[in-house]
């Protein structure tokens, strides 16, 4: 049986695993090279597949118990969000990152969930900026330490409307597309890689 009929198999098990192959390398490497963090999940809502991105606020974040509790509960509504209505979307969650969201789907049924986040919705030039904004946030988990969370945004990224989030958002389309792909046969770097190559190209500012 070749790869094109295992595709087609309508015997499929649709509950697919993404944590084989080489998809863990490839969310990495993807992960590397945006600068954002990444991460897939099963259509159960475990997450299959992800990376170290808690390098930033959100390590701090869901470091506390509020932060951790309210985390999960953003999570767990986009993915019920995402299963009814089946189409890729961007959510600003509770903290005020933004979270671009984009369901993996096979012959119609959803499998998994792509994730794209600890995003900023604008660029901050100062901690004052970054205090003003999240003070709500620094109240609610207690965070003491408001120099080491002012640092701790260093390597996180913005996404500005409406230009560089709609290609953000179409970019991670195509990237779970070639995921649920590969799922059911076998793609390397440079084979994944020549598949989305055109459609990095709008990301020289977040590269």
């Amino acid at each position: 049986m070749d790869k094109t009929t295992q595709i087609l198999d309508p015997n499929i098990n649709l509950h697919v695993s993404f944590a084989q192959g080489h998809i863990p390398e490839l969310l990495r490497k993807l992960e590397n090279f945006v600068g954002i963090p990444l991460s897939l999940r099963s259509n159960s809502g475990e997450v299959v597949c992800k990376t170290d991105y808690f390098f930033g606020p959100c390590s701090i974040i869901r470091g506390t118990e509020i932060g951790r509790q309210n985390c999960r509960k953003t999570y767990q509504n986009i993915e019920q969000k995402l299963f009814n209505r089946k189409s890729p979307y961007v959510n600003i969650c509770y903290a005020g990152f933004l979270i671009f969201a984009v369901p993996l789907e096979f012959r119609g049924e959803m499998i998994g969930t792509l994730f794209g986040a600890q995003i900023l919705p604008q660029k901050f030039s100062s901690n004052v900026e970054i205090t003003s904004f999240f003070e709500n946030l620094i109240g609610m988990v207690r965070i003491k330490d408001r120099d080491s969370f002012c640092k701790s945004f260093l390597q996180v990224k913005s996404l500005e409307p409406d230009f560089q989030r709609i290609n953000f958002l179409q970019f991670l389309t195509k990237i779970g597309e070639n995921f649920v792909e590969m799922a059911f046969s076998d793609k390397t770097w440079p084979i994944f890689y020549r598949a989305i190559k055109d459609d990095i190209k709008p990301f020289g500012l977040i590269i």
